[in-house]
């Protein structure tokens, strides 16, 4: 079809051949061969090269219109194969979302600017599960340990160590706060922790181990699963919180007190997570790469 559209473009077969950057005798022949499969001839020749008959007017008008989207779509394959189109669904938790993540969308947009993207906030359990059943195609997720976590979960999922998030506590803006927070000094207090989760140990079991280790008696810790929730009840007075230092950012509406803490285990490893089990689409594979430029230890 291509060949028969480029003759009755240029006129010619000889001009035809040229543009498409081959000998004439093979064009001939196929325009032969398409006259006889269609039982009527499409060409005539005239003094002035080559025209098309009424049927060859009939089969240039609708050609043109194969080819345009043959190509279109011969685009489009292309650009699925270079990650640049379909879909993309990424676990990422509120503080990441709000300062690391757009580091990593901002340099993907550059080279996918077509891929659909989603942001899903959701508990470690629902993120593996969403990898596993590939509903979900990548996760920036925190790990209070991360080699335990790339043992409990090895059968299922790539775990990719990005860095490290520092941990400082999240305190009521009103009120006198000595400048280091020690865990004890925590316990005074109602704690707001995220769940703790049994196959991605992350800042809820932190949290319980540290007060566990560092304070006699038994605090008041309530769990909460949105971290939203956690800066709007501590800026109201309601308790305190450790989160990342980074969790306090760009929250004008909730402002809060932030100190560093004192003693055990005052960092995260976060982690890049994807699926083990199933083949990655373009499109997710490029987002893995530019996650590890951005976040990973040369970016840092």
């Amino acid at each position: 079809m291509r060949y028969f559209v480029e003759i009755v473009r240029h006129g010619s077969l000889s001009a035809a051949a040229k543009a498409l950057h081959m000998s004439q005798p093979p064009l001939s022949s196929t325009v032969a061969a398409l006259e006889s499969e269609l039982g009527v001839r499409l060409l005539e020749r005239t003094g002035r090269g080559v025209v098309p008959t009424p049927a060859g007017e009939l089969l240039m008008e609708r050609g043109e219109q194969l080819v345009r989207e043959t190509d279109q779509l011969a685009g489009e394959l292309k650009r699925h194969g270079m990650g640049v189109l379909g879909s993309l669904r990424v676990v990422a938790y509120m503080p990441y979302v709000q300062t690391l993540l757009p580091r990593v969308l901002a340099a993907y947009r550059r080279v996918a600017p077509a891929v659909d993207i989603q942001i899903l906030d959701v508990r470690p359990e629902e993120a593996l599960a969403g990898l596993e059943h590939g509903t979900v195609d990548a996760a920036l997720m925190t790990t209070s340990n991360h080699d335990l976590t790339v043992q409990l979960n090895r059968a299922s999922v790539n775990i990719e160590r990005l860095g490290t998030i520092e941990l400082v506590a999240l305190l009521p803006p009103r009120g006198t706060w000595p400048k280091t927070m020690s865990w004890s000094d925590l316990a005074h207090h109602t704690i707001f922790t995220p769940p703790s989760s049994s196959r991605f140990p992350g800042l809820g079991n932190l949290v319980l181990g540290e007060l566990a280790r560092h304070v006699d008696s038994r605090p008041d810790v309530r769990t909460v699963n949105q971290h939203q929730a956690v800066l709007a009840q501590v800026s109201a007075g309601l308790g305190v919180a450790v989160s990342a230092n980074t969790a306090a950012a760009n929250n004008p509406g909730c402002p809060v007190a932030v100190r560093p803490l004192s003693q055990g285990q005052r960092s995260l490893t976060m982690d890049l997570v994807w699926s083990r089990q199933r083949e990655l689409p373009e499109a997710v594979t490029k987002f893995l790469e530019l996650a590890h430029l951005e976040l990973g230890p040369r970016a840092a």
